[in-house]
């Protein structure tokens, strides 16, 4: 079931909540895995990954045959849930990305 969430709150963009499955990449050669892609909006995704390890910047496919990939960098963590924003070309190309972690106090519990 796809649902609009009409309060932003502090995001930018208006997140569709999407419960599909999707896959993580974490690096470039490695093994897709499967998780579920809880939401999504124009700027980012939220995923459920379970206990995985997700790197600082990662990949995910929204299908098994990866006609969509996006690069994404990891916002925040809740336990199995993963928020990360959409990385553009210019952003890779230019590679000053900041650590997500770098700064920040420690993510509230949502």
């Amino acid at each position: 079931m796809v649902r609009k969430f009409d309060d932003l709150g502090e995001r930018r963009h208006t997140r569709i909540a999407f419960q599909k499955p999707g896959y993580v990449i974490p690096t470039p050669d490695s093994p897709w895995i499967e998780c579920e892609v809880v939401d999504i909006s124009q700027g980012g995704v939220c995923i459920d990954v379970g206990n995985l390890f997700i790197p600082d910047l990662f990949g995910v496919a929204f299908s098994p045959a990866g006609e969509v990939l996006r690069v994404c960098q990891r916002i925040w963590r809740d336990g199995p849930l993963v928020g990360a924003r959409f990385v553009s070309a210019k952003e890779l190309r230019q590679g000053n990305l900041a650590s997500p972690d770098a700064g920040r106090e420690p993510e509230k519990v949502r």
